[in-house]
């Protein structure tokens, strides 16, 4: 089961990290942080089970937030169900894809009139369902694949992509600890050029080598990129695999208490 999440075994070598990282962080007076070992494990895989750069992600993470405090959750998981269930733009997938990757599926769904701000929540949504996939072991190993399909995408959605809006999308991709994050951009219409052009002059190199563009018109790449069998049948998969938003708010709600933990997670600027 995809977010099924058993019991991990762990090296010795790693225990011992682990509760190094969890000393650097107790001792630490600014950091108002958990130290379970989701939580720290997640930064640890992040940097290769190195001890100091993990914590120094950590860090990272929180001054972001401190800095931004907007482009984080900050709300109960249930506040957010009117609008996961009346845009149905977020999804993920109950199979990995050919590399071991939780595959997410992104949206535009223009749905300014329906909720005056919207984009905000946009942003909520997909800090909330970030960090609840970071919490899977599967995903601390091998990172995330996400399909975005902007073929949805409208005038209203490029009146928000403001310069200062897309660095601070860059900032964000640089804190979030994925070991991994290979991204799709589908698009196809008179915008097909357009939203990647906003997009990419913000993105940092390393980041902008994982993007890959496909034709809305021709997935044929897409397919041999992430593997029939997980693909949604819409995108060319099997035809049983149908996009549900039940998956992910489901997973989302059975972890609430966790995430809406996480929500207080601080740096405090001394």
């Amino acid at each position: 089961m995809l977010f099924q999440r058993s019991r991990v075994e762990y090296t010795a070598e790693q225990i011992f990290k682990i509760k190094q990282l969890k000393q650097l962080v107790e001792k630490s007076e600014e950091l108002q942080v958990g130290t379970d070992d989701v939580f720290l494990t997640k930064f640890l895989h992040y940097t290769h089970w190195e001890t100091i750069k993990a914590y120094q992600a950590i860090h990272a993470y929180y001054d972001f937030k401190h800095k931004h405090p907007s482009w984080v959750a900050r709300h109960p998981i249930e506040y957010y169900r009117k609008i996961f269930y009346g845009t149905h733009c977020r999804f993920v997938m109950p199979h990995a894809d050919k590399n071991g990757r939780v595959l997410v599926i992104l949206k535009t769904v223009d749905a300014f009139q329906q909720f005056p701000d919207y984009l905000q929540s946009l942003i909520e949504m997909d800090d909330l369902i970030f960090e609840s996939l970071l919490m899977l072991p599967r995903v601390q190993e091998n990172g995330i694949t996400v399909i975005c399909d902007l073929q949805g995408t409208t005038r209203n959605f490029l009146r928000q992509f403001s310069p200062a809006f897309m660095k601070v999308v860059n900032e964000k991709n640089g804190v979030l600890p994925f070991t991994q994050r290979i991204v799709h951009i589908v698009q196809r219409g008179f915008l097909m050029h357009v939203t990647s052009t906003l997009f990419m002059p913000f993105m940092n190199k390393e980041f902008k080598e994982r993007i890959f563009t496909h034709d809305g018109k021709n997935l044929s790449k897409l397919r041999d990129m992430v593997g029939y069998d997980c693909l949604p049948a819409e995108y060319g998969g099997p035809a049983c695999n149908v996009l549900d938003t039940n998956l992910m708010f489901n997973h989302l709600n059975q972890n609430a208490n966790y995430l809406e933990q996480l929500q207080h997670y601080e740096k405090k600027i001394l």
